[in-house]
């Protein structure tokens, strides 16, 4: 397992050097990243259902053990993510619009990532999968906290904040005698195999679903910001025009609860 997580490491490299997060270091105003937030909730909700089978489908008792604790560390996050888009103003999608073409990758992503916890062959492979995405939210949650801090965003946030970042870093599964016990496993050909295979794959899947929200926001960011709109003058006493409110994204709003508990 030291070379699996040797293979994590590197291509945890790579991802961090993506273009979207590259875009953050620039501190563009939040309202500028719309639609990121949302287009992630396809992938957030099916991240429990990869915990939840690659948990129940393990049977060796080491493995067992620690993709149970995982799971339990996982559990709840979900909840965090709602709650952030109740504070942020951000109605979750429909079922229409979560099938649609705007969450397409992140469909493709999260069903692929989930066929891999399904059809893994080893409890090795199915604990490789859960590094490889933790290993990808460390670069996420660090470069998503680290830009609302620089850009002041006081709104109170729970899945976006560096309170994510730091229970994800406490997890069990990085301390330092159970990092210890997952290097000194011993894997044959055929499960180290399949583990380094499932790496490769893990990373393509996040960076495409990363590509299509960069490539979504850059959109955004392109098209110039709306004047104001000015209304025209009515003549005439008796002619009455209704104004309605103009939708402001991103709107503070009173958050929905507290997002749950944390796993």
């Amino acid at each position: 397992m030291k070379i699996v997580q040797q293979h994590i490491v590197r291509h945890q490299e790579q991802f961090s050097d993506h273009p979207f997060f590259a875009r953050l270091s620039t501190d563009p105003p939040f309202e500028r990243l719309a639609p990121f937030p949302v287009c992630l909730m396809f992938f957030v909700m099916t991240f429990q259902d990869i915990l939840r089978i690659c948990d129940e489908r393990a049977t060796d008792p080491e493995y067992k053990r620690v993709v149970h604790r995982h799971r339990l560390e996982d559990a709840g996050h979900d909840r965090w993510f709602l709650g952030d888009l109740a504070a942020l103003g951000l109605e979750p999608p429909t079922a229409a619009e979560l099938f649609g073409e705007r969450h397409r990758a992140a469909r493709t992503a999260s069903l692929a990532l989930l066929s891999d916890a399904v059809r893994a062959r080893h409890d090795a492979g199915r604990l490789t999968l859960l590094l490889t995405l933790e290993s990808a939210g460390h670069v996420f949650f660090e470069r998503v906290a680290r830009y609302l801090v620089r850009i002041g965003e006081r709104r109170r946030l729970r899945y976006f904040s560096q309170t994510h970042l730091d229970v994800e870093r406490a997890h069990d599964v990085f301390e330092e005698d159970t990092d210890a016990r997952i290097e000194a496993i011993a894997l044959d050909e055929e499960a180290r195999t399949e583990a380094l295979q499932l790496i490769e794959r893990c990373y393509r899947e996040l960076t495409g679903m990363f590509d299509a929200i960069e490539a979504q926001v850059a959109a955004g960011a392109a098209r110039p910001a709306l004047a104001p709109s000015r209304p025209r003058p009515v003549r005439g006493a008796a002619l009455r025009v209704a104004r309605t409110p103009v939708p402001r994204p991103f709107a503070r709003r009173a958050p929905r609860g507290d997002g749950g508990s944390p796993g």
